[in-house]
């Protein structure tokens, strides 16, 4: 039997010309974890409930080396053979050394069995066989003993050789390197949430142990061994950012170029607790406040990084932009890259990168690998949290509060950084179930996190910041704008302007040509005109009618007429959110124009409008695209009034969407299906169409929102109404337990996390959307080859295979569909 190995070099032919013995690669990942300890103590140190001693430090270090050392199985070391028939891993595997009755008995898994007796890390250690993304079934509590015992004949002697015995060298020289690890002391921490976040750890420890850049195949394998890794790993946890490192001084004028409002100073005060919430207007300074609060938490060590989550693609594009500006004003030359946390980008800083095969990322800057280490969080999804900056969406948080593969990874990450959402609002149960679940974790761990919203109505206000629900009248009298923690409320100074704002209805929701007349016509009288919908279909029928009637007049990209939804490729995304940008930004020039689009539109980008027409929503959605209107100081002419024009159904009673299933372009249907809402909202912007903001915006809120307000109109609409209130009522309840089964409760013991529902809990998310390459690509609507498309789950069924032939339509199964200058649908 030759060297147990842990990694092979193989050549094209595939034979093996190079090995890393297993002993080397254990030790490289005691050396990354080493190097990563110092940027978790604070988090680790919140959940253990108390400091971490050395030893407790040698202990973590020790048993992350220890995550491999299963591959000494023979059935693994089986696999140096390419032909080899069956693939046997070394996690399971672990388990039947210990727990065979004809195994448990042996030197290997005796000194295993004392190890973790003496340290109190059984649970640990199920963690760190974990470090693959999800807990092994194998370690799991009960145990099946059916899922290790087929593992138990890879370990067997067999032909004079005993693969369990070669484990004991492996041992060894970990306890040679780490003894304080085995001497006398007190067990490990044992709360649930220390072991969870070791769990991440060992994940981010074996990825960087295991880089063949850092930690190369080839060797060397001196006796300068130790020297070299642990000068290796030290600098690629640097260069990675996932150190401590300090924030140069200077003050708010320095990093933002401008004095602050009183609210963005005082987001920064030390006396909000861990959960800060700021409520203020839409284009009031909320951003610049969150990253003046991170910035100001890092100065006092609080925290190291920050994840800015997003509602929106499009809304964290334009913010990562932003928030690379200011790492620069801030750190200079040496300023920390943004990382763009948006899957399908491949963004890091300025710098853009472009997949290649096996996984391998070419940057604009340079060939493949450029920067590797400092964009190293940037080139897959399940990395993004490790950035020591990013900016995304806000699933990519919530994916660490559900089973699914690097959830552990991901709340690890996220404990050393500032959680910011922005557009916090209470239209959708679950996700705020998912949020709180989120929140209670990030807490437990030493984490801190800052809501945004234009304003929060009091159910959500009460289960976020933990508060006692108020009445209808006490959540009216809050004050705002607010800068509120869990345990008070103050009012602040805003930014210290008003914004009359006329609101009209019309009976035009289901007349996508009538709205198309009347966003042209404004148009042709100078107006940039803003159109958002509640569905991709409705915005597409109100662009194609507003192309058709004027052309001229239509957003487009380049000479293409279009509009701005979730369904079109990341590149042309790009393209996009740059002509938004162009054409309704603050920099943007005078002449009428109209833009339709979706949600995608009305969260977080910096849109000016001079005239909003919408399609009715719940108030705090309508108060966010309200919000688009008006945004900056300019001269408009005859749209000097910020007027907003609210569609709804021809009708004025909403009753018959009660029994319409789908509704008008998504009112009614699955989009904002609680009618109860719609109608409050209706005769909240009914009674008093000219409102001011942001003056009005707690009262409209609650008015429209706050369970009383909703009981009222309940009572006042008959029998049908009240079915229908029960029945969302029972949904909205549904929700929020379907959100509490599913996500994570990281306070149980490792071994008996449920791991079961996972696809419930991804699909809600867009977890099983389909990520389709396209060989040869699709000719882009725009002039960009698409490459990759994002297929929704719903669109894209069960079907795996894509067929095309270079033209605009292809197959997926047995569907045909269409991507155009409309994004991506049904043919």
């Amino acid at each position: 039997m030759g060297e147990v190995w842990a990694k092979l070099a193989r050549d094209a032919d595939g034979r093996v010309t190079a090995i890393l013995p297993l002993v080397d690669h254990i030790l490289d990942v005691g050396a990354a974890m080493a190097a990563l300890l110092p940027g978790w103590t604070r988090p680790l140190e919140a959940a253990a409930g108390r400091p971490l001693t050395g030893q407790d430090s040698a202990r973590l270090i020790a048993l992350a080396a220890l995550h491999d050392l299963g591959k000494a199985n023979r059935g693994f070391q089986a696999r140096i053979d390419p032909k080899a028939n069956q693939k046997i891993g070394h996690t399971g595997p672990v388990a039947a050394l210990l727990n065979h009755s004809k195994l448990r008995a042996g030197e290997a898994a005796r000194a295993i069995g004392a190890m973790l007796d003496a340290w109190g890390a059984a649970e640990h250690f199920a963690a760190v066989m974990a470090h693959h993304g999800r807990p092994v079934d194998a370690f799991a509590f009960p145990p099946d003993t059916g899922v290790w015992m087929k593992f138990a004949g890879c370990w067997m002697p067999e032909h004079g050789h005993d693969p369990a015995a070669d484990v004991l060298p492996v041992i060894a020289a970990v306890c040679a390197r780490w003894p304080l690890a085995w001497a006398a002391g007190e067990p490990l921490p044992q709360a649930p949430r220390f072991v969870a976040l070791f769990a991440g750890l060992v994940t981010l420890a074996d990825w960087l142990g295991s880089d063949s850049d850092r930690f190369p195949i080839e060797g060397p394998y001196g006796t300068d061994r130790i020297a070299v890794r642990e000068v290796a790993a030290a600098a690629a946890a640097q260069a990675r950012g996932l150190v401590p490192s300090a924030t140069p001084p200077g003050d708010f004028k320095a990093a933002f170029g401008k004095a602050p409002f009183a609210f963005q100073a005082q987001a920064a005060a030390d006396d909000l607790g861990p959960v800060a919430l700021i409520e203020a207007e839409t284009g009031s300074g909320k951003t610049e406040a969150a990253l003046w609060r991170w910035i100001e938490l890092r100065r006092r060590g609080r925290v190291d990084g920050l994840f800015f989550a997003l509602p929106t693609r499009s809304a964290a594009v334009q913010l990562h932009r932003r928030v690379d500006a200011m790492l620069k004003s801030v750190w200079g030359a040496d300023a920390p890259e943004a990382v763009l946390a948006v899957p399908g980008y491949l963004q890091s800083g300025d710098a853009t990168g472009q997949a290649l095969p096996d996984y391998a990322v070419r940057w604009d800057d340079g060939e493949a690998g450029g920067k590797p280490d400092a964009r190293w969080a940037a080139e897959r999804a399940n990395r993004f949290l490790a950035a020591r900056v990013a900016v995304g969406t806000i699933d990519q948080a919530l994916l660490a509060t559900l089973p699914v593969r690097h959830a552990l990874f991901r709340a690890g990450m996220l404990a050393r950084s500032l959680l910011v959402v922005d557009e916090v609002h209470a239209s959708d149960a679950y996700m705020a179930g998912l949020l709180d679940r989120l929140l209670t974790h990030h807490v437990a761990v030493g984490g801190h996190a800052l809501l945004l919203s234009a304003t929060l109505g009091a159910r959500a206000r009460a289960q976020l910041l933990r508060q006692p629900m108020m009445s209808h009248d006490q959540a009216v009298a809050v004050p705002y704008p607010a800068l509120s923690g869990r345990d008070a409320v103050r009012a602040v100074a805003g930014a210290g302007h008003e914004k009359q704002v006329r609101i009209e209805t019309a009976g035009e929701i289901d007349d996508p040509v009538a709205i198309a007349e009347r966003a042209v016509a404004a148009a042709r009288a100078g107006a940039a005109v803003l159109v958002v919908r509640n569905s991709v279909g409705g915005a597409a029928a109100v662009a194609q009618a507003v192309a058709a009637r004027a052309p001229e007049l239509a957003f487009r990209v380049g000479d293409v007429a279009t509009l701005h939804h979730g369904r079109f490729a990341p590149d042309d995304r790009r393209l996009l959110d740059a002509a938004v940008e162009s054409a309704f930004g603050k920099t943007r020039g005078a002449g009428g124009r109209v833009l339709v689009g979706t949600q995608t539109l009305e969260q977080s980008l910096d849109i000016d409008a001079d005239l909003l027409i919408t399609d009715l929503a719940p108030i705090d959605v309508l108060l966010q695209r309200i919000g688009r209107l008006h945004r900056h100081v300019r001269e408009r002419g005859a749209f000097a009034e910020a007027r907003t024009i609210v569609l709804r159904p021809a009708e004025r009673d909403l009753t018959p969407l009660l029994t319409r299933k789908g509704g008008f372009h998504g009112l009614g249907g699955h989009v904002y299906p609680n009618l109860v809402q719609l109608e409050a909202t209706l005769r909240r912007i009914e009674a008093t169409p000219d409102i001011v903001i942001p003056r009005d915006n707690r009262r409209l809120v609650e008015g429209a929102l706050h369970p009383d307000a909703l009981a009222e109109v309940v009572r006042d609409q008959g029998a049908a109404w009240q079915n229908h209130a029960a029945m969302r009522s029972g949904g909205v309840s549904a929700d929020g337990q379907t959100a509490a089964q599913v996500a994570l409760d990281l306070s149980q013991r490792f071994s008996e996390l449920d791991w079961r529902d996972a696809e419930k809990a991804v699909t809600r998310l867009g977890g099983r959307d389909l990520l389709i390459d396209l060989d040869p690509p699709l000719p882009g609507p725009f002039g960009k080859s698409i490459h990759r498309i994002r297929v929704p789950h719903w669109m894209a069924g069960n079907a795996t295979t894509v067929e095309h032939d270079g033209g605009g339509d292809f197959r997926l199964g047995d569907r045909l569909l269409r991507y155009d200058q409309w994004g991506l649908r049904h043919r």
